[in-house]
């Protein structure tokens, strides 16, 4: 297991971080994000569709009252949960999240800390917190290797 502590200072930081992930990702990778809200979990995820090279035109928003976003178009599909509404772990089955995950796509989960036993033990977990200035954040990213 390797965790690391990044500062990043602005959006751009952040879709580098996002950018980095992106490009390691393969088809069924799952990144659990937890943070505050505020704390660039959607940031994030707008970073890394970008980096996917998920069309320009589509708009990269938090699912909160849908609970899941799907993105294609892009290098890998990619399917954006939102757990912060889902009651119990297998809500996050429900909505379609093994299937996604057996059909290729990159699987981003906000809020995944309420979801933690229904995620498996590859997740990468990225926690995000707001810093000083408006755009300032750390990121600290737990994986298996």
């Amino acid at each position: 297991m390797t965790s690391e502590t990044l500062q990043l200072a602005d959006v751009a930081a952040t879709h580098a971080l996002a950018r980095q992930w992106a490009e390691r990702a393969g088809p069924g990778q799952v990144i659990a994000l937890v943070g505050d809200l505020g704390a660039g979990k959607t940031e994030f995820t707008r970073g890394f569709a970008k980096a996917l090279e998920v069309p320009a035109a589509v708009a990269i928003c938090s699912p909160t009252y849908l609970l899941l976003n799907l993105y294609e178009g892009g290098r890998r599909p990619l399917a954006h949960f939102d757990a912060y509404l889902m009651e119990a772990e297998d809500d996050l089955e429900r909505a379609g999240f093994d299937d996604l995950r057996r059909d290729g796509y990159v699987i981003l989960i906000e809020w995944a800390d309420r979801v933690v036993d229904a995620l498996p033990a590859d997740t990468v977990w990225i926690t995000l917190e707001q810093g000083d200035g408006p755009d300032q954040r750390s990121a600290e990213v737990v994986h298996a290797g």
